[in-house]
């Protein structure tokens, strides 16, 4: 108690800190007397009154500003045997010692390069292809090359809004001919693992003879020259934006322009204010933004006109640079065939700086470039892969116990405990027997269900009252129960889905995976006899491994991993019949609207149906219609509820034959979150219903029809689990398994898993989107913009494939949050990092914790856990430090719900190396009653006692959270005294 009241008396911290020299006695007075149970005064040790001293404003954070160590963390290129490249977008190269090729090195991003937000088509900020010349030109000097002979640009680079990207510019050895062939590569910096690289340009280099300059000179002499035409340029920058270049303040350079003959005359100058110029403009050799506005008048020539795509630089031939670090110029192209020009560059005064024999330009659809603002790099599918097994090392059935009457998950020849259900096992447990290390519950759905909505919302509600029942049974924590299906999930194309009834319960439990890590097994089967044979085998594997899904196909053990899912498929988005009608489920909701406008701008759809509950009554529904009619589609809103087969029906027989229906999107759906021990049936049936029954019901009405796309938007929820929306994911699973059958059956599907998306919807309005976006990024992902979820829905939609996850994956959060946090799914996406060996126990990973605390005193114990608690805490809220967070105040009051409090329990069951119980949180509702739990099951018994000394009375009780302060040193009742925290 005195030690408490002296850690929060400013006036006693004050005293001690001025009076080092009576210290020690002061620690002594303060053992004398607990041992002796006497009180002490302040007046006796500090005197009668002391002075008061003014404390820090933010006292005890314990703050670190001080570097721990002097010793050289230098990373300037030539400590790590590089050198240095003295420009904006480049800084190190190297050559190979071999080959002699040479590689230069750079980073680019928004943050350290924030003019480049003012370089943007169609909305998606691009690099300038005159950068890629830029680069070029610059490798060019490190092979003493002075012409870009040649550049073609690929792909165009997209930059996100966040992070960086990271350059490769790659300078081949001389050819027979003396030609240099360069390359530049970029990849996101958050996705360094694996072959990411895209190549956006490649090229020659080359050395020449000496230009001359006099021909140039005397063609800029007279300026401008006579019969030149003006170009108006006051409204360029507007009229620019509506043909899909918006240009900022840094590319707004255009002064003057004029036409002569074929001839395009421009003056253009970067900005000179401090605001608006580009940062380090005079170490280019032609800066960017300068190049690319000198492209400008190619606009006013009609290189591009309103409605069509944008015109983007695609090659280069015979670039020289005579002059460097120009910040004003004239300008003259001169047309030589359709999209191609020649480009003379010269300082105001007409000497020359930059020329180019040719230029081409070539259009660029918008939904590529939308897609290079997310959509490829954010599009995966679910690969499955071999997982290695040793089916002799356990050929028999001990240790499991399977649930039900049926033996078509037993091996045959092994005699396997069974019994009728949970219940009956639990009944075991009272009698005293132990749990089993394995549970298998096998479930499988009618071979033929009359109503498939309906027997997979029982099948679901089935599997969530067992996994209610074993979360409620702490004597099963170390226990596995697998769920055990037949043909619910598919591993690869040409598979199709038998079990539809079944197929939710995958999104189910892989939601009651993430909250209870380790807990549950997902197994699908084929059946067959080689399979059945080593499913014992396949489980130990699985579990040896920490998967958390298998598959079992002819004898082979499969796990599913989120792949990219590349390049190979088609990336132009799917052809619609514009005399057709779309139908759009939830079509008055922000996505549906979102996607609406989209397939009238875009796609040029001109019927529209759009349905919802409440039709035109929804909110912004009239706003939607008279937008979309503006736009020149014909737009019919409907109440209806597409989980009412009759209300759909007749709402599809009233579709004009002259606009057959041709295509679906069903993008209706409703939320009622919750964690999975207190997810109730009804919850279950709330959400699946307008998803499960609603798609079946479309899926049945349209079969007949011939439709370009039937589109489900479904969600990450059901293919990775999320937390608190176990009812999401099982609606989602079926969403994607119906997908599949339909393409099996070859009608036209495709379901995106989407990720979570940055825009509010009518679903998610009512979640705070900071807490959520950051819940996200620590499972690794990120939100996703409306341009990008567009471009996804484009590019997944053409691809033909039925299942995509459509969502932006954060591989730098996955691997800062460590190897036992990955998800296994992700673990394709993200190489694990290795174990770090250390001799030190401070150091030690989680599973020393309960050692290095044995060794630690009592009052060192409450402080190590209690600091762990904070710290995990303030992690999982976010924004505030674990010196903020107090040891008192009840989780509730804190900010905690159901999904935090699930995340707050796995990440201290990682920290401390032992499995928690569900109810952690509630069965110790402070920060500071945690911390004593976790030291009584990490520490049970002590051997800490406080031995008087001889002659001295015994010590009163004392409260359960003093420290046996007579057991301590004096050094240590100083450190106590003085340290801001209680002990």
């Amino acid at each position: 108690q005195t030690l408490d009241a002296a850690s929060r008396d400013g006036a006693v911290l004050g005293s001690l800190r001025r009076n080092r020299g009576g210290i020690g006695e002061f620690a002594r007075a303060l053992a004398r007397a607990h041992v002796s149970g006497t009180r002490i005064s302040w007046d006796s040790v500090l005197g009668a009154a002391p002075a008061r001293v003014e404390l820090p404003t933010y006292a005890f954070q314990r703050e670190r500003f001080w570097p721990a160590s002097l010793q050289s963390t230098s990373t300037d290129p030539a400590s790590l045997g590089l050198a240095a490249v003295e420009h904006p977008l480049l800084g190190a190269a190297m050559s190979s010692a071999e080959t002699g090729d040479v590689l230069l090195t750079g980073r680019v991003s928004l943050t350290t390069h924030p003019w480049l937000a003012d370089h943007a088509v169609a909305g998606v900020v691009l690099l300038p292809g005159t950068a890629f010349v830029e680069l070029a030109i610059r490798a060019a000097e490190e092979v003493n090359c002075n012409e870009l002979t040649e550049l073609v640009l690929e792909n165009p680079l997209a930059l996100p809004e966040q992070g960086a990207i990271q350059l490769q510019v790659q300078v081949g050895a001389a050819d027979q001919n003396g030609q240099h062939p360069v390359t530049i590569h970029s990849r996101p910096e958050d996705d360094c693992d694996g072959d990411t690289w895209t190549r956006h340009a490649s090229g020659l280099l080359a050395t020449v003879g000496t230009t001359t300059t006099t021909d140039a000179a005397a063609k800029f002499a007279t300026w401008p020259p006579p019969g030149a035409q003006p170009i108006p340029v006051d409204d360029f920058y507007t009229l620019a934006a509506a043909r899909g270049y918006h240009y900022g303040p840094a590319f707004r350079g255009l002064r003057t322009a004029w036409q002569h003959g074929d001839e395009l005359l421009a003056e253009v100058q970067l900005p000179n204010d401090d605001t608006n110029t580009p940062h380090d403009s005079n170490q280019f050799r032609l800066h960017p933004a300068l190049l690319d506005t000198a492209l400008h008048p190619l606009i006013t020539n009609g290189a591009s006109s309103s409605g069509e795509a944008p015109w983007l630089p695609f090659s280069w031939s015979g670039v020289r640079l005579h002059a460097v670090g120009a910040t004003a110029l004239r300008v003259r192209l001169v047309a030589r065939v359709a999209g191609e020009v020649s480009v003379e560059l010269t300082e105001p005064d007409g000497r020359l700086v930059a020329s180019a024999r040719s230029l081409v330009t070539r259009p660029v659809p918008e939904d590529r470039l939308l897609n290079l603002g997310g959509g490829a790099g954010a599009t995966f599918r679910v690969d499955w892969r071999a997982l290695s097994m040793n089916t002799e090392a356990t050929s028999n059935a001990e240790g499991w116990v399977l649930l039900g009457t049926g033996d078509s998950a037993v091996p045959r020849g092994q005699a396997v405990p069974t019994r009728l259900d949970l219940a009956s096992l639990r009944a075991d447990l009272d009698r005293g027997r132990s749990a089993p290390d394995v549970v298998v519950l096998p479930r499988s759905g009618p071979g033929v269900a009359s109503d498939v909505p309906n027997s997979a919302m029982a099948a679901t509600a089935d599997v969530l009252e067992v996994l209610r029942q074993w979360l409620d049974d702490d004597r099963l924590t170390a226990s596995r129960l697998v769920v055990l299906t037949s043909g619910a999930t598919t591993t690869g194309p040409g598979e199709n889905i038998t079990d539809l009834t079944c197929a939710p319960v995958w999104g189910l439990v892989r939601s009651a995976q993430t909250e209870n890590p380790g807990r549950f097994l997902l197994v699908d089967t084929d059946d067959a006899p080689a399979s059945r044979q080593v499913l014992r085998a396949a489980l130990a594997a699985a579990i040896e491994a920490d998967e958390s899904q298998l598959a079992l196909r002819e004898g082979n053990a499969l796990v599913p991993r989120l792949a990219h899912r590349g390049v190979d498929g088609p990336t132009d988005s799917v052809a619609l019949d514009q005399q057709g009608t779309v139908l759009i489920t939830g079509g008055t909701g922000t996505l549906g609207g979102v996607v609406a406008r989209h397939l009238v701008r875009t796609h040029g759809v001109r019927h529209l149906v759009l349905t919802s509950r409440r039709g035109r009554q929804s909110p912004g529904a009239a706003e939607l219609a008279a937008e979309l009619s503006e736009l020149g589609a014909e737009v019919t809103i409907a109440a209806c509820d597409a989980a009412d087969r009759s209300a759909l029906a007749e709402l599809l027989d009233n579709i004009p034959d002259e606009h057959p229906l041709t295509g679906v999107v069903h993008a209706a759906g409703v939320l009622d979150d919750g964690v999975v021990p207190s997810l109730t049936t009804q919850q279950l049936e709330r959400v699946m219903t307008p998803k499960v029954r609603a798609a079946w019901n479309l899926h049945e009405l349209t079969g007949h029809l011939d439709l370009a796309m039937f589109v489900s938007f479904s969600s990450v929820a059901g293919t990775l689990g999320t937390g608190g929306q176990a009812n999401y994911a099982a609606a989602n699973a079926f969403l994607d398994a119906l997908s599949v059958r339909r393409r099996a059956d070859g009608l036209a599907a495709t379901s995106l898993a989407w990720g979570y998306w940055e825009q509010a919807t009518g679903m998610t309005q009512h979640l705070d989107h900071d807490s959520t976006a950051a819940r996200l990024r620590r499972t690794g992902l990120r939100s996703i913009s409306t341009e990008q979820g567009l471009a996804m829905f484009d590019t997944s939609v053409a691809t033909g494939e039925p299942v995509l996850v459509t969502a932006k994956v954060d591989t730098a959060a996955l691997r800062s949050a460590g190897t036992g946090s990955i998800p296994a799914m992700l673990r394709g996406l993200v190489r694990a990092p290795l174990r770090r060996a250390t001799t030190n126990s401070s150091a030690a990973d989680s599973s020393g914790l309960a050692e290095r605390l044995r060794d630690c005193s009592e009052a060192e114990r409450d402080r190590t856990l209690r600091s762990l608690v904070q710290a995990e805490i303030a992690e999982v809220l976010g924004g505030i430090g674990a010196a903020e967070v107090a040891l008192d105040r009840g989780f509730v009051e804190i900010g905690f719900d159901s999904l935090t409090t699930v995340e707050l329990r796995n990440r201290l069951s990682r920290a401390v190396g032992i499995r928690l119980p569900t109810t952690l949180v509630f069965d110790y509702p402070t920060p500071r009653a945690l911390a004593d739990y976790l030291r009584e099951r990490l520490v049970p018994e002590t051997d800490d006692t406080v031995v008087p000394p001889p002659g001295s009375a015994v010590s009163p009780p004392r409260h359960e959270d003093e420290s046996d302060i007579a057991a301590l040193s004096v050094d240590d009742l100083v450190r106590l005294a003085l340290d801001d925290r209680t002990p």
